[in-house]
């Protein structure tokens, strides 16, 4: 496997629907989801290149082991890098915006030859990765957005308005031009570099999230960075604490399935899908608890993207919400692994996203 990463910027306004319309009005979502990307890849090659989109396993929705290409959300950067969810255990001096650790109660910082003094408070949101080894909180470059409001285009399919919208101008919400996000693809050896060279050719055919033929959806993706998974892994490895101090926090939601239904928490059932996913990668399954066994927890929503089903809005699922976290154990390879593959199903759509860092 080859971790890709690169930025996608916007050359138009984007809008990625969240689900939840109010009346005329589209909110759109401040980052790009995973799943957006696969159908706009997928879209792409079964129209144009069937041979490599069945490389790719494009066509199967939830089984990993059929599957030669990953997509995670697209977060905006900060500071040059794609931003993380901060664990919702975390907590920011509300004053100097310092982090202030388990065992203290107030913000330790000396300012001006005066300690700060101040209490924290949590945040639950996109952050910079420096705000870890800074101890410090790192805001995430803006994501200007526009309205505009447009009259309907009365046609079947979920993308148009509901029928009793039909006769009425609506209003979308999108992202403005000019604003880019991390990009982040986990690509096969035998299909990465086919794929790398119909990124921009997949933006321009197709277009990225809702309303395009509203002029809606171009993007420009750049590569910067192609590694194999092994060296990443090896390198995140001596990067990730031995002292078994690991917090692991869900960067996207996590969809834990026990037969048709969805498990939200990060508990036993948790454990077992990312130690059975390890070991059909060839890694140790010995990720568990630490020595704090108490999980934080935010619930969210799924909406998958099936290609199977004519590159439709598959099933609404609940999910263990991004920013959940809890203390693990681990060999240190076993946990940069679980960086690189994630854990749980929707892997290709972005969800199952997770990264290890210490102790809080």
């Amino acid at each position: 496997m080859q971790v890709i990463s690169g930025t996608i910027t916007s050359i138009s306004p984007l809008h990625f629907g969240n689900g939840r319309a109010r009346g005329t009005f589209s909110q759109t979502l401040s980052y790009i989801p995973g799943r957006t990307i696969r159908g706009m890849i997928g879209w792409y090659l079964y129209q144009h290149d069937r041979k490599l989109f069945d490389l790719c396993g494009l066509a199967e929705d939830h089984d990993p082991g059929k599957m030669n290409l990953f997509f995670r959300n697209g977060y905006p950067l900060a500071d040059g890098d794609r931003s993380v969810f901060a664990p919702i255990k975390s907590r920011w001096c509300k004053k100097c915006k310092s982090l202030i650790t388990n065992d203290e109660n107030e913000c330790s910082q000396v300012t001006d030859g005066r300690p700060c003094l101040q209490e924290g408070k949590k945040y639950a949101g996109l952050i910079g990765k420096q705000s870890f080894s800074q101890k410090k909180f790192v805001k995430p470059d803006p994501v200007p957005k526009r309205i505009e409001t447009k009259c309907p285009i009365t046609r079947d399919g979920h993308t148009s308005m509901g029928s009793d919208w039909q006769l009425s101008p609506y209003h979308i919400e999108g992202i403005e031009p000019g604003v880019s996000f991390g990009f982040v693809m986990l690509a096969d050896e035998n299909v990465a570099d086919s794929v790398i060279s119909i990124l921009n050719e997949a933006s321009y055919a197709c277009g990225l999230g809702g309303f395009r033929s509203r002029g809606y959806g171009l993007v420009d993706i750049s590569v910067d960075s192609q590694i194999s998974a092994n060296e990443y892994i090896k390198t995140r490895s001596i990067e990730i604490s031995r002292e078994n101090k690991n917090l692991l926090t869900l960067n996207s939601p996590c969809v834990i399935r026990s037969g048709d239904e969805a498990i939200i928490g990060l508990d036993r059932s948790f454990f077992e899908e990312a130690n059975r996913m390890l070991e059909s990668r060839g890694y140790k399954g010995d990720v568990s608890l630490g020595q704090d066994p108490t999980p934080f927890i935010t619930k969210s929503v799924v909406r998958g993207w099936s290609l199977k089903n004519g590159n439709t809005v598959d099933e609404i699922v609940p999910a263990t919400g991004p920013g959940s976290c809890i203390m693990v154990s681990g060999s240190t390879a076993s946990l940069a692994a679980l960086e690189v593959f994630g854990s749980g199903d929707l892997l290709s759509c972005g969800c199952g996203e997770l990264y290890i860092s210490g102790g809080l």
